[in-house]
């Protein structure tokens, strides 16, 4: 068996049973110091600071019943001292200050008030138990002053006892402070274990719904012109085979180009960014580029720009570009439009996008399938303090999106 098993063997253990042990090991102890003190001869005494002091003019004192009563009443109440603190503390000292007032042998009956003291001001849950505990082992021993008064020597014995009771009653309080330290300490790195789990949490929940969102743009985007292209080669292929030949090539570079996207974002998942492959990142300076799939699916596209798109901070950018990504998704995917229009407008303080196009209005247009596109555009826009808008016009449906550049990324 460890010396840990050992130790929380004992701390297993019921406080009450311990409290008796003690109490009952310290009456046999002390009882057992009477009886020698009342039937050895002065001669075969041992050397006892003040032993001789307290005999010397008394008559031979002997160990009577009262004598055993009182010390048991002294020290068997401390089983009691951790259950109730203040009915151990009353029972002992009442009975040590009776011990003391009767003309009984020289016996450590002090230490059943002090340890009844100790245990009080530690274990009780005001602060102000010390206090008040000084003010009864004053009461205490001011009983004894008051009852030989003419002799110096009982006071001394007073003033020891107090400053004794005292010092106990002072290290109690300073043993409760610090396991009320102790036990805050403990409180505090407790929450802050706590506090970094859900940080924890909350930076993989923050990650998985980036990669959901990053991967979703990509995925939809591409397959949405791979979905035109391909219908558009179908129709084609008998009637005008050089066209079809056209929209399988864009399928094969639409398709190449998210196969390298997804690869890429694979890459810093199982490797660490530290460790991917390093490439420029698309961002709204692409603007043609990401129009060009949609023109090549047979979708009139208007680019109109405002500013200097390489003005614009990389957080913004970047957010930017899926942005009018997903926009220009849904206008391939469910609009059924000819025409859409790209407006971005770059100020010192703001970028603003607007996409619009001219499909089906919102009283013609059949029930939208539920997706992802517009909350992830929503969530982009949030997430750097910005606005957003998606809304049915009479003549199509506009998403627009004002993003604040004056400000870093949250």
């Amino acid at each position: 068996m460890t010396r840990k098993d050992i130790r929380k063997r004992v701390s297993d253990i019921d406080p009450l049973w311990v409290d008796t042990a003690i109490a009952v090991g310290l009456t046999l102890v002390v009882w057992g110091l009477v009886y020698v003190i009342t039937h050895m001869r002065p001669a075969d005494l041992p050397r006892i600071p003040n032993l001789e002091e307290h005999l010397i003019g008394r008559p031979r004192m002997q160990n009577t019943l009262l004598t055993y009563v009182l010390v048991a009443g002294t020290f068997l109440p401390l089983a009691l001292r951790r259950r109730s603190p203040w009915v151990a503390l009353a029972l002992s000292g009442a009975f040590a200050v009776a011990y003391t007032v009767t003309p009984q042998p020289p016996a450590p009956v002090n230490l059943g008030p002090m340890i009844a003291l100790y245990t009080l001001a530690a274990y009780s849950k005001r602060r102000r138990v010390g206090f008040l505990a000084l003010l009864i082992v004053g009461v205490i021993a001011a009983v004894p002053v008051f009852a030989f008064s003419s002799s110096i020597r009982w006071v001394s014995d007073v003033v020891g006892a107090f400053v004794m009771l005292a010092a106990a009653t002072l290290l109690g309080e300073a043993e409760r402070n610090r396991r009320e330290y102790i036990s805050e300490v403990e409180r505090r790195a407790a929450e802050a274990e706590m506090n970094r789990e859900t940080e924890a949490l909350r930076r993989v929940d923050e990650e998985r719904i980036r990669i959901a969102r990053d991967v979703h743009d990509i995925v939809a985007h591409s397959l949405s012109i791979v979905t035109v292209q391909a219908s558009a080669a179908e129709a084609l292929l008998d009637s005008d085979p050089a066209r079809a030949r056209e929209s399988i090539e864009h399928v094969r570079s639409v398709g190449k180009q998210a196969l390298a996207e997804l690869r890429s974002m694979l890459d810093v998942l199982r490797t660490g960014e530290s460790e991917a492959p390093l490439e420029p990142t698309a961002d709204i300076t692409h603007l043609d580029a990401l129009v060009a799939p949609v023109r090549d699916a047979r979708i009139d596209v208007t680019v109109d720009v405002a500013g200097d798109l390489a003005a614009i901070p990389a957080f913004a950018a970047v957010s930017a570009y899926r942005i009018v990504q997903e926009a220009l998704t849904n206008v391939v995917r469910h609009s059924g439009a000819t025409s859409a229009t790209v407006a971005v407008s770059v100020t010192p303080e703001k970028l603003t996008l607007a996409v619009t196009d001219n499909g089906r209005a919102a009283s013609d247009a059949p029930a939208a399938v539920p997706g992802h596109g517009i909350q992830g555009m929503r969530e982009r826009v949030d997430a750097l303090g910005g606005r957003f808008s998606a809304e049915p016009e009479r003549d199509g449906f506009t998403v627009c999106a004002v993003i604040p550049l004056t400000r870093g990324a949250s």
